[in-house]
């Protein structure tokens, strides 16, 4: 009998599960796309190395601002792996990586944590935390003794240097140094190691100490003080720091960049080196071989605003001086440099804008040169940044060298140059996008504009205008042409349809993402391309360790409106990138932002919002009376403002949460929230009606202290609480995330009993809740409530009612966090919660109706419950793995989901984007019931209908005749 009343129960959940499959094996990596990233890497932390000892083939192993740590395979620019070090501890710091030579073992510090990983897999071997923060790290290679990391870390005042065992990470010994000196880097020749601190002068300035350390016991074997008053102004003055040659160098500059001076470490004789140039030096850079005994060679690059040009010096390891060498001539434009050592020979490679070439630094010869060609898209703009390569030299036998050398562009990305060759770009700009917004491909709304134009003239310019127009639309037949073949073969056979600008787009998945990163770029990609980017522009230029904080992107036909703290906006083009409008943050006077609101007919309207939270005046004719407006002020209380003139908000309520509470997070429906019926039809063929108004917002408050959490329905035209709830033992520190879509709302939060004070503890759950509720206007069916049966109704007339509410709560197996919803064109097609898991780095859609708060509780549902879909209520929700929409990917560092309809409505596409990774797919909640799917066979159909044409034309004489035939008989 248990087994009876069981079965429907499983068939009802067996069936909701198969119509909402997240993404079928074919689809997989083709309608979805990912930018895995690692963000803009540090030259200092990027080289190549093993990631074997048996290996002769190399890995990229980079270090990001983001401190992810990765490798990167040379060959086609693919992730082999990554490991993300960010925390708490290292936010705002910058992180290390050496490799230790001859082995395949890297080790970072970031932070106060140091880390040694497997090279080929990342496999972590061992961890060392410090309670100090790591400032420097280095992995000597003195003969005949172990590679063990060397680290130095600060706190308060107190220096510790600290030698870590390279098998197990356990501490050899550690030494401390409270002296209150500036700890600057840990560097080691082939035979000491040397400690280096900036001294404090007696004027002014800094002077450079050198220690040298036993390596065996720690014990300082001399110490000696570089450098005179004025000389070094702050770390910035320290060009170079060398290590593990027999000689290695410490180079400095003046703030004016017009003296350069170099010590062999370890030596007390500084040599001086004058800069000589017509035009004033930006910057000098200093670049030398980190890996294995080299050369004593190293080169200064100067760049100056239109040139730039090198010095190569020999450094004497017996005598302990420094010569120059020769010259590297004066090319225009910006370049870079990068040294590598191959055995103990060591190359230099310089790249500029037309040339990539080698040469040998014993000697000014060019051993190679190519002509830079780049085989793929790379804006002008992003030329190669001073100091930001790295190479690898190999010889090709008796018929010379290969080069392969990293750049990185001044856009942040990371491009690949293979003997003067482009192999690839790693968009690496994507990361850090602080907002995004869909726009579409503006072919369709251009023809809209023209037949709108014919349909307001007389016939005969009508006419003519039709006529130029058709005449223009001749250039893009050609293309149209050649398309054929492949469209054919594509709806036949299946593969990847053209997607170039004069392609068709008939179902509507060809968008834009247009999206701004907190380095002030503007990026414009392509949807339907998987994800590729169309072009990416430096909008505005920051000061050094600022970011751009976006606060909203609007889309308005073809054009995108950009907008940031300080009234500060920039309206571009969505196919180009190009700037069309820059507004420069302060130029209107206690401005904040602006808040896009659409006036309806394609119509935007910017509201104004001071400094203080309140709106600023309208101009004339913008705005009709009773507009409303809502805002948040400094303090985190939501304000309501009536404009009744047209011109001039008052204020009209104030929404504060009890004292003791502050605003975690507001929800509103979003813009495009079609509604496809009023009522929620039941089993028993009754309806509930939904409680639908536009003007309506979630509001979630915390109390840190008493630990709780209280979520508010507002109406947003009279202030008044509609509805409220609260919760106990809130991890205040977890974020709130909440969606509100059409007549229900949900957000998620965490729970931990220890936190609760008061007596209900222990009925508190630990863990992570997803709350839902659905809003009716009445809890009796077929009842409109208060409303009864009126068609319309206003807040301004009469206050609002109360709606009947339904909630669920469940225990999720993982924190989600930036819950968004699926939207389609008309609202017909059920709808999935959108929502990132940081500890399962999935992007997940489920189904609303899996959490629907009126599923039955404490009983079996009945057969009308059963035909709406309904089984019973369970407080523990697990995640189907097929509503992990990124499948077998891994996204990192997703802070905002943005969805958008398509032409189709049975789908919707979806961009995630964040901190890190950018993501992309297209999304049928309940499957593509108005699309073909890839397995269904076009070419069989054809065939099939071709060969009954053929049968039917053999045939019909046959049957013709044998009519014929019974009629004479």
């Amino acid at each position: 009998m248990r087994l009876t009343a069981l079965l429907p129960r499983v068939l009802v959940f067996l069936l909701s599960v198969s119509l909402v499959a997240a993404i079928y094996q074919d689809e997989a990596y083709q309608i979805d796309y990912q930018h895995a990233l690692l963000g803009t890497p540090i030259s200092d932390n990027t080289f190549f190395h093993q990631p074997s000892i048996s290996s002769r083939a190399t890995l990229l192993y980079t270090l990001s601002e983001k401190n992810v740590l990765g490798a990167i395979n040379p060959k086609d620019g693919s992730l082999v792996w990554r490991q993300s070090l960010a925390s708490s501890t290292s936010n705002g710091t910058q992180g290390f990586l050496r490799a230790t030579n001859g082995t395949s073992v890297i080790v970072s510090a970031v932070g106060n944590t140091v880390r040694s990983w497997e090279a080929a897999d990342g496999k972590l071997l061992w961890q060392y935390e410090d309670i100090g923060t790591v400032l420097g790290l280095t992995v000597p290679d003195i003969t005949g003794k172990t590679q063990d990391p060397l680290v130095v870390t600060y706190e308060n005042g107190n220096t510790r240097i600290t030698m870590l065992n390279s098998i197990n990470g356990k501490v050899v010994w550690q030494v401390a140094d409270s002296v209150g000196e500036t700890p600057l880097a840990l560097t080691s020749s082939t035979t000491s190691l040397y400690y280096l601190s900036l001294q404090s002068a007696m004027l002014k300035g800094y002077k450079i100490k050198v220690t040298a350390i036993d390596p065996k016991t720690a014990r300082p074997l001399s110490s000696q003080v570089l450098g005179s008053d004025g000389e070094v102004t702050s770390e910035e003055s320290i060009l170079h720091i060398g290590g593990k040659t027999s000689a290695p160098v410490i180079v400095w500059t003046d703030k004016a960049l017009k003296t350069l001076k170099v010590n062999i470490i370890g030596a007390s004789n500084i040599e001086t080196i004058k800069v000589t140039s017509k035009s004033p030096v930006e910057k000098i850079a200093v670049h030398a071989p980190s890996a294995g005994p080299a050369l004593n060679h190293f080169l200064v690059h100067y760049q100056t605003a239109d040139s730039h040009w090198a010095e190569v010096y020999h450094v004497d390891a017996k005598s302990r001086s420094v010569k120059k060498a020769y010259d590297l001539p004066v090319v225009a434009g910006k370049g870079a440099f990068s040294a590598s050592a191959l055995g103990a020979n060591v190359f230099f490679t310089r790249t500029t804008e037309t040339e990539a070439s080698v040469i040998f630094s014993a000697t000014h010869g060019v051993l190679e040169k190519w002509p830079l060609k780049r085989n793929v898209e790379v804006d002008a703009s992003d030329l190669p940044e001073l100091s930001s390569a790295v190479t690898e030299v190999i010889t090709k036998g008796q018929s010379g060298y290969a080069v392969r050398s990293a750049l990185m562009l001044s856009s942040g990305d990371l491009e690949l140059i293979r003997n003067g060759e482009s192999e690839w770009v790693r968009h690496e700009s994507l990361a850090g996008i602080t907002a995004a917004a869909w726009a579409d491909v503006p072919v369709a709304e251009n023809l809209a504009e023209e037949l709108a134009v014919e349909s307001h003239s007389n016939v005969l310019s009508a006419y003519i205008h039709r006529v130029r127009r058709h005449a223009h639309d001749l250039q893009y037949l050609p293309a149209w042409l050649q398309r054929i073949p492949a469209r054919v073969s594509s709806s036949l056979f299946g593969g990847a349809a053209s997607s170039s600008a004069g392609a068709g787009d008939p179902f509507g998945f060809r968008k834009i993402v247009v999206a701004a990163t907190e380095k002030g770029r503007i990026v414009g990609i392509d949807a339907g391309s998987q994800g590729k980017v169309l072009w990416n522009v430096q909008a505005v230029q920051l000061p050094p360790g600022s970011k751009w904080n976006v606060t909203d992107i609007s889309i308005e036909n073809d054009l995108a409106l950009v907008m940031a703290r300080d009234a500060e906006f920039m309206l571009i083009e969505t196919m180009t990138g190009k700037a069309r409008q820059y507004q420069e943050p302060g130029a209107v006077e206690n401005m904040d932002r602006f808040i896009p609101v659409s006036k309806g007919g394609g119509k935007r309207l910017l509201i104004p919002v001071l400094i203080n939270g309140a709106p600023g005046s309208l101009p004339p004719g913008d705005a009709t009376n009773n507009t409303f407006i809502v805002t948040q002020r400094w303090d985190g209380a939501i304000t309501g403002w009536h404009v009744q003139d047209g011109v001039t908000p008052t204020g009209a309520w104030i929404f504060s949460p009890p004292e003791g509470e502050r605003v975690a997070a507001v929800a509103k429906r979003p813009s495009h929230d079609p509604v496809a019926s009023i009522g929620r039809a039941l089993g028993d063929r009754n309806v509930l009606y939904k409680y639908l108004s536009t003007n309506l917002a979630v509001v979630a408050a915390v109390n840190d202290t008493a630990a709780t959490a209280s979520i508010y329905l507002l109406d947003t035209i009279t202030g008044e609480t509609l509805h409220s709830t609260s919760h106990e033992a809130v991890d205040t520190a977890q974020p709130i995330s909440i969606t509100f879509t059409e007549n229900w709302f949900g957000y998620t939060l965490r729970t931990d009993p220890a936190l609760a004070r008061d007596v209900y503890a222990p009925s508190t759950p630990m863990g992570n809740l997803f709350i839902i509720s659905e809003l009716f206007e009445s809890p009796i069916a077929n009842d409109r409530g208060p409303l009864g049966s009126s068609s319309n109704f206003s807040s301004l007339k009469c206050p609002p009612h109360a709606p009947h509410v339904i909630s669920a709560s469940y225990v999720i197996p993982a924190p989600l966090t930036h819950l968004a919803t699926t939207s389609t064109k008309q609202g017909i097609t059920p709808r999935s919660i959108l929502a990132y898991s940081a500890p399962l780095a999935a992007l997940l859609a489920i189904p609303a109706s899996m959490l629907s708060p009126r599923r039955p509780v404490g009983r079996d549902a009945t057969g009308a419950e059963r035909e709406e879909g309904l089984f019973p209520y369970s407080p523990i929700f697990d995640f189907n793995p097929q509503w992990t929409i990124s499948h077998k990917r891994d996204i990192l560092g997703i802070r905002g989901i943005v969805t958008t309809p398509t032409l189709m409505e049975s789908s919707s596409l979806v961009f995630a984007y964040g901190n890190l990774d950018v993501f992309g797919t297209r999304i049928a909640p309940i499957g593509a019931f108005d699309l073909l799917g890839n397995g269904f066979n076009k070419a069989q159909l054809v065939l099939t209908v071709g060969a009954l044409a053929v049968g039917t034309k053999m045939l019909a004489p046959l049957a013709r005749t044998k009519q014929i035939n019974t009629l004479w008989q």
